[in-house]
């Protein structure tokens, strides 16, 4: 026993020693990993570089993991987020770890048609757009949200009234029957405007045609595909998140007009003299010199009285001296919005819910009583697992809207009405309380501001316009293998808009003496229109999903399916006049005129037609490296007649990941992704607009139309008479309009996905488009038919680039990005019926859609003697409208560019038209957005610029905020000292010729030239947003997950060479109105600033 004792001793003291010193060689690190919020991440996967070793984050994003003494790297990784190498030196045991977001996850599924699809293994032209980027904007529509966010989606605001949408077009005008792209919310058809930007999930924009296959001959624009959030499984916990904005929305131009009274009836009488050799505003010269002694009076001073009676003419009359800035009257500068929005979401493994609400408001600018518009948003999305195999959810939304203002029918009219006659020396009321209206001091035609200010002050003008839009999906999916999914689902759409319109006599006084006055005729007639417009929609889609990977390296997915829609629309209107109560407003109320008569009138209308389609897709890829796709679908509509309904579209792509060759190599470690895509398919365009731009949805029948006799009734003088017209003849063959589209495009992602590139080049031809065909003799008494008599090749490129990554500063994450996008297209005629190419067709072969032609100028004649001399030497006579006393000194100059002694269009042909050439293009082609974002210790900011490139404008005649007087000379709104920009022979640089009134209306500032064609190209700064995350140990405190306070404001400020010749009409707002009146003037643009609150319980 004791010969044992010092063996086991010394056993021990090894076994000891050896323990001791293995302890020695191994330690403990701990840690946590936080987003750049500094948020905890739970589920990180750490591991220890060259070992099997690992753990995961616990729920506050702590870890414990036994290393080795020496140092070590830990990899350290999340879905969603960058994979992160992060080295642990011997003496350091305790670390922070921040992950940075991956904001091009290369495996992340993308939601293409009928189906996702990861975006590493896309062939098509495909742009994603996550629900996190629109987070931070307080448009009021997520159209407007997407302008410039993505490369080759050109959006463009339509008006600056409270509810205004913008229009949407992929790729730009490629057809000259324009539609909108199809838009799908969760696969069922549906309006991008009308959705709460806080449901939006994701949104994938299909700009090619091989992608858009499956569709149809719905995508020929393209198509946006919108996924909603869903519930997500939280061991039953419910998570409760609102967002709330308040804040304020003001013009993005000026609206500092002038308000003098003096320069205001100076400017009017200066151009109508020069016209026509009289005053329009019956001024004496002392009443002049009594402006004049004002001018600089802001306020009416007690020895300058702004309204003095005098008698003139035999009787009292109100003589007007004062500064009134009708404007600022009429409409305020700032007026609140607010936004809210609240969801509560969860569930279990079995069952998710989301439910959410969104409340926007919108105050205009109507001072008096303000236009008011309200939008509401409900939405409630369920989803539940049957069994293993099984699947159901319900989709339900609901949008409604209404818009409250005052005008003779709507806003539109009220700004652009009251732009006539309201000189600055006018009041809106007459010392004794009465409106003025008609005045002696103008001509009886004209009255003051038409009216708008007494409707806008009385109220009596009521308009409400209501939308509503009720959406319900339910979808069944059995997957009875795991590779093999069926799904069916069955839409019902029903939405309806109800508009009201009211309106009733004006009441004025004339003279102090005199009685009150009545104007009870047009604008002023008591009158309710009513019109109701109803829509359903019912939309069924079956379709399977196929998906199989074989030996590891064949990838094998196919889906095919079917889908019907069905589409109809019933218009009821009704009006009255005479109704026996101005504030109730009821067709009930309807009574007699002072004739005994009862004057009403009713309208109505409908529509419908189906759409049938039969669709299929096949994937495969040789283990993710070389890329192949092929679809189709077999479409077939109503709108045609039978033998021309159906038509087939059929696309493939292919990609090749050269990032995936062997022969990559080395460079793998800096090229993450390297893929090229090619891609060709075709689409057909269903869509036939008449004259008038509205949608035939009976293209084989050739219609009847009634109208109404104006002014002839009969009977008791109630019935109006009526006629009908016969339409154009219908071509026998009318068919399909198609597009074939071929994409060449590029995807690069590098240095671990911090910089990615994809670029894109497409040729688009557009075959067979509907439009008036073959011009029919004279004597056959009836328009050319509508036939597929037209195509057009359009090209272009689109870019985008980014770059994302994070650093350290003072120890906490600095996480930055920045990124652009640019696209540019070009549309040009291929085939259209104008053999001659006659400039007074709308297209012909080579013709650029969108050219502006006009004329050269070479400045102002100096002297009355060089205008004359030249009008001996070039035949002016194509321009002589309004040309008091012939070409005087301080008049344009037109140059003769055939040299042929005659200012004309020649033979207005191509090649032969005279002097007239191509001065520029009216098409936004290029477009771009730029982006920059940064966070850091809680702070984050953000902004974001969008713009157009060169594309131009020839103002509308009527167009007052950039012609002034040239326009109708009695305006309203006269831009601030607009005669130091008039010709004079003082003034001799000016901007503008000598003055007359009507020049750009009648005269020949009515003719497009270079001098006045404006450069529309701007810089915008889009978004601005700045904001602060309290720290989760102070929220948690009181029971809340997050909290974010912030500040973002839309449509800050813009650049534009607009500007310098017009501060009154921002660039996107340039264009010409199809109601001439509207012309004058327009609800500006807004520019809104919010400060805001997010929080998450």
């Amino acid at each position: 026993m004791r010969v044992f004792r010092p063996l086991v001793l010394t056993l021990l003291w090894v076994l000891g020693g050896g323990i001791l010193s293995l302890s020695a060689q191994n330690r403990v690190v701990s840690g946590k990993v936080l987003d750049t919020n500094q948020q905890p991440l739970v589920g990180v996967a750490v591991l220890v570089d060259g070992t099997t070793k690992g753990v995961t984050t616990s729920e506050n994003g702590s870890f414990s993991i036994q290393v080795s003494a020496k140092e070590i790297v830990l990899t350290v990784s999340s879905l969603g987020y960058l994979t992160q190498k992060v080295t642990v030196a011997p003496s350091k045991n305790d670390i922070t770890i921040y992950l940075q977001e991956d904001a091009i996850m290369l495996d992340e599924a993308v939601v293409i048609g009928y189906g996702t699809q990861k975006k590493v293994n896309l062939t098509g032209a495909v742009a994603t757009v996550g629900g996190k980027e629109l987070e931070n904007r307080v448009a009021h529509s997520l159209g407007n949200m997407l302008q410039g966010s993505v490369a080759g989606l050109n959006v463009t605001t339509s008006g600056g009234k409270p509810g205004s949408t913008p229009a949407i077009n992929i790729r730009g005008v490629t057809s000259i029957n324009t539609a909108d792209p199809l838009v799908l919310i969760d696969g069922v058809e549906g309006d991008l405007n009308r959705l709460n930007p806080n449901d939006v999930g994701s949104i994938s924009i299909i700009k090619d045609a091989s992608a858009a296959a499956v569709y149809g001959a719905r995508a020929a624009f393209g198509v946006i595909l919108v996924t909603t959030k869903s519930g997500s499984a939280k061991d039953g916990k419910a998570t409760v998140r609102y967002s709330g904005r308040f804040g304020w929305e003001e013009a993005t131009t000026s609206t500092d007009y002038e308000n003098r009274g003096y320069w205001s009836v100076y400017a009017v009488n200066k151009f109508w003299q020069a016209d026509n050799g009289q005053n329009f505003v019956n001024y004496n010269d002392r009443d002049m010199q009594q402006l004049l002694a004002r001018v600089n009076d802001k306020t009416e001073h007690p020895d300058r009285p702004w309204v003095v009676e005098e008698m003139r003419n035999g009787r009292k009359q109100w003589v007007y001296y004062g500064n009134y800035d009708w404007w600022d009257m009429l409409y305020r500068e700032k007026r609140p919005v607010q936004q809210h929005s609240v969801s509560l979401s969860g569930g279990t493994k079995d069952i998710t819910y989301l439910v959410s609400g969104a409340y926007d408001r919108q105050a205009g600018m109507q001072r008096a009583h303000p236009d008011i518009y309200n939008k509401y948003n409900l939405r409630a999305k369920i989803d539940f697992r049957i069994n293993k195999w099984a699947t159901f959810s319900n989709n339900t939304s609901f949008f409604s809207s209404n818009y409250k203002s005052l005008g003779d029918g709507s806003v539109d009219n009220t700004v652009a009405y009251s732009a006539s006659n309201a000189f600055a020396c006018f009041p809106m009321q007459n010392p004794d309380g009465s409106w003025l209206y008609g005045t002696p001091y103008l001509g009886s035609s004209y009255k003051v501001a038409n009216g708008r200010h007494i409707l806008l002050n009385e109220g009596t003008h009521r308009n409400v316009e209501r939308r509503s839009d009720l959406t319900n999906t339910s979808r069944l999916v059995i997957s009875p293998f795991k590779t093999l999914s069926i799904t069916g689902d069955f839409t019902y759409r029903f939405y309806q808009d109800r508009n009201t319109s009211r309106s009733s006599a004006f009441n004025y006084r004339e003279y102090p003496d005199g009685p009150m006055l009545a104007y009870d005729t047009g604008a002023g007639m008591n009158q309710l229109d009513e019109a109701v417009k109803t829509y359903n929609y019912y939309a069924t889609n079956v379709f399977a999903n196929y998906e199989e990977t074989f030996n590891d390296a064949h990838h094998l997915s196919g889906m095919a399916g079917f889908n019907y829609e069905k589409w109809g629309s019933k218009n009821i209107s009704a009006w009255g006049q005479d109704l026996e109560s101005l504030d109730l407003d009821d067709l009930n109320l309807v009574g007699m005129n002072k004739d005994q008569q009862t004057i009403t009138g009713v309208g109505g209308g409908q529509n419908e037609y189906a759409l049938m389609g039969f669709f299929g897709r096949i994937n495969y890829d040789y283990k993710g490296r070389y890329l192949f796709e092929v679809s189709g679908r077999y479409d077939g509509t109503s709108r045609f007649k039978q033998g021309y309904r159906w038509g087939f579209y059929p696309s493939a792509s292919m990609g090749w990941r050269i990032s995936e060759e062997s022969f990559f190599g080395d460079a793998k470690k800096v090229v993450d992704n390297l893929k090229l895509r090619a891609s060709f398919g075709s689409l057909g365009n269903q869509i036939v607009r008449d004259t008038n731009h509205n949608q035939v949805y009976y293209t084989y029948m050739r219609l009847v139309t009634l109208h109404n006799f104006a002014g002839y009734t009969f009977g008791d003088g109630g019935t109006l008479g009526k006629y009908s017209s016969l339409g154009a003849p219908v071509a026998s063959d009318l068919t399909w309009e198609t597009a074939q589209q071929w994409d060449l495009g590029l995807d690069i992602a590098m240095f671990n996905n911090r910089l990615n590139l994809t670029g894109d080049v497409y040729i688009r031809d557009t075959k067979d488009m509907l439009t008036a065909g073959i011009a029919l003799p004279g004597v056959y008494g009836a328009a050319s038919p509508n036939m597929n008599a037209a195509d057009l090749r359009t090209k272009g490129y689109e870019l985008t680039v980014s770059w994302r990554d994070q650093f350290q500063l003072a120890g906490k994450p600095f996480e930055y990005s920045v990124g652009f996008n640019i696209s540019d297209y070009k549309s040009v005629i291929t085939k259209y019926d104008n053999p001659d190419k006659s400039l007074s067709k709308p297209y012909y072969v080579g013709m650029q859609l969108g050219e502006i032609w006009g004329f050269k100028t070479d400045g102002f004649f100096k002297t009355t003697e060089e205008a004359q001399a030249y009008a001996k030497e070039v035949d002016l006579s194509y321009s002589s409208g309004r040309l008091t006393g012939g070409w005087q000194a301080g008049d344009l100059k037109f140059v003769d560019l055939d040299g042929n002694h005659i200012w004309d269009v020649g033979e207005n042909k191509v090649g032969k038209s005279g002097d007239k050439t191509i001065l520029g293009n009216e098409l936004p082609t290029f477009s771009y957005g730029i982006n920059a974002s940064i966070r850091w210790c809680g702070f984050d900011a953000s902004v974001f610029f969008q713009g157009t490139g060169n594309h131009y404008w020839y103002p509308h005649g009527r167009a007052q905020g950039f012609w002034g007087s040239y326009s109708y000379p009695y305006l309203s709104y006269l831009p601030k000292d607009f005669l130091g920009k008039v010709w004079a022979e003082d003034n001799t640089d000016s901007y503008f010729p000598r003055a007359r009134a009507y020049s750009s209306t009648g005269g020949y500032l009515a003719k497009v030239n270079d001098r006045y064609l404006q450069n529309l190209r701007y810089l915008r700064l889009k978004n601005l947003t700045v904001g602060y995350t309290i720290p989760m140990k102070i929220t948690q405190k009181a029971g809340i997950d997050q909290v974010r306070i912030y500040f973002s404001g839309e449509n800050l400020c813009y650049w534009s060479p607009l500007k310098k010749n017009s501060k009154y009409i921002d660039p996107e707002a340039a264009f010409s109105r199809d109601n001439d009146a509207y012309n004058y003037a327009h609800y500006p643009w807004p520019r809104t600033f919010m400060f805001g609150i997010d929080v998450t319980f």
